[in-house]
């Protein structure tokens, strides 16, 4: 009994220092997003005080390491033509007789603020939704070719079967890099997708080998008892699949939605190559929203922690479907 109890206490220990190390990363990144880039070299357990904004700045060196974008500032401030980028914030108020609490209170944000602020206020919302529909529409379109693939390939009742299947699983042994160039040429030049978000999702749903794998091995265990019944009742392949076949496909689906749903979200390469900045998805944005003559490290973790949130949420939502799937054909039923 007592070295059951000891057992169970260094078990509970290993499985407190694994949680501690999974959700350490989180924890630091979500401090990161808060901690001013001038302080980027410090190691900080919680979130450091600010320092308030100093009118002794100068406006260039705000826009250099805040993403305070000039000319929105003398635009929203009132000045027209050249404005020295050496000028203090005093020296601006007192050259343009500016009240020197508005030129504060409408900087005082980027200094408070940066990391969000910038990352709102430069296309976080339209890169966000970008890759919400291309991460939306390869799940789903994929699962569906892949259904579709697998229901007639299961069984491997044919030999074409087989090869079309190894074609499949070719795809594990091609690097990315090997092929971004030729996906390059066909996309712009042969199908006129430059800069088109359709562009990634064909990229995604192309003939893959998880897909696969993942419905071919399970529709290969449902009996042709349920197919052969709809050709006895009058039915034809279309109903099969409709009324039988995907309605059975929940678990194969989690599981598949489960493995590509990071890959498309965080696809960077084909964002980079494909699309240009004012319709990159989230990671190719955040990559490029660490400034142009410094590197806005809070910008860029801010950058990271909200693109991280959307697709934690969903796993959190459908967490026990994922684990149901992840179990599948661990226990028979």
């Amino acid at each position: 009994m007592r070295r059951r109890s000891i057992r169970n206490l260094v078990l509970a220990g290993v499985l407190l220092v694994y949680c501690a190390l999974t959700i350490a990363p989180f924890y630091i990144l979500a401090v990161r997003a808060f901690t001013p880039t001038i302080q980027s070299t410090e190691l900080h357990w919680w979130i450091p005080e600010r320092r308030s904004l100093s009118m002794k700045s100068r406006i260039g060196d705000l826009s250099t390491v805040y993403n305070v974008d000039g000319r929105a500032f003398r635009r929203e401030m009132g000045i027209k033509g050249y404005m020295n980028p050496q000028l203090t914030l005093s020296e601006i108020a007192e050259q343009y007789e500016i009240d020197a609490e508005r030129i504060r209170s409408y900087l005082e944000p980027y200094v408070q603020y940066n990391g969000i602020y910038t990352i709102l206020n430069n296309g976080f919302v339209r890169s966000l939704i970008a890759t919400i529909v291309v991460t939306g529409a390869s799940v789903l379109v994929g699962a569906l070719l892949g259904i579709m693939t697998g229901s007639a390939l299961a069984g491997f009742r044919r030999r074409w079967h087989m090869f079309v299947y190894n074609s499949y699983l070719l795809n594990m042994i091609i690097p990315p890099m090997m092929v971004i160039l030729p996906q390059y040429i066909i996309m712009t030049r042969y199908l006129g997708l430059e800069n088109s978000l359709l562009s990634l999702i064909l990229l995604h749903i192309k003939g893959g080998a998880l897909s696969t794998m993942v419905f071919t091995s399970y529709i290969a265990t449902i009996p042709r008892e349920l197919k052969e019944s709809v050709y006895m009742d009058g039915g034809k392949h279309y109903h099969y699949f409709l009324y039988v076949l995907l309605p059975l496909m929940g678990t194969p689906f989690a599981v598949f939605a489960s493995i590509t749903m990071p890959w498309f979200w965080n696809d960077l390469l084909h964002s980079l190559v494909l699309l240009r900045p004012d319709n990159y998805t989230l990671p190719a944005f955040v990559a490029s929203i660490g400034g142009t003559f410094t590197t806005n490290y809070e910008a860029i973790f801010s950058g990271v922690l909200l693109s991280l949130l959307p697709i934690l949420t969903v796993y959190l939502i459908f967490q026990k479907l994922f684990i149901r799937s992840a179990m599948a054909g661990a226990v028979k039923g």
